[in-house]
């Protein structure tokens, strides 16, 4: 018995918004998108190796801390990191919804957050200039 494919809550959202229809995703794909996928030992669950000193220096150059550095996260330097504080029922509701909808947590947040600030005047207006500075200096692609 096959499931059939269904289109994420994201893409359903950002569809609405934009007008481009959506596509069906399958749930095991979406659930294990890199099953079946063979990766190098390095990235396998083998005991890395620590950071080389190149990637110390480079990282000591760009005056980050070790918490802030990326050459041991899997994330895209354009991403960034962050974490809030959600209410028990809303986070149980989006784990529920990742767990058996077969969603992405980064997309749904993403469709929700985009959404929210549409229509919303303040989320357009540029920061002031010693606010972006801060933020430019821990996050320079921004």
């Amino acid at each position: 018995m096959s499931k059939q494919p269904r289109p994420s809550f994201a893409t359903t959202v950002v569809a609405d918004i934009t007008g481009v229809s959506p596509q069906g995703v399958n749930p095991d794909q979406a659930l294990w998108p890199n099953a079946g996928t063979i990766r190098p030992a390095n990235e396998a669950g083998v005991a890395k190796s620590e950071p080389t000193l190149a990637m110390q220096d480079a990282g000591k150059q760009a005056n980050l801390s070790n918490k802030d550095s990326l050459y041991d996260k899997d994330i895209k330097p354009e991403k960034i990191v962050f974490s809030n504080k959600l209410e028990a029922a809303t986070y149980l509701k989006l784990q529920q919804l990742a767990t058996y909808g077969g969603e992405n947590i980064q997309e749904i947040l993403e469709a929700a957050l985009t959404a929210y600030f549409e229509g919303k005047e303040e989320a357009s207006r540029p920061l002031p200039p010693k606010v972006l500075t801060v933020l430019r200096k821990k996050y320079p692609f921004l």
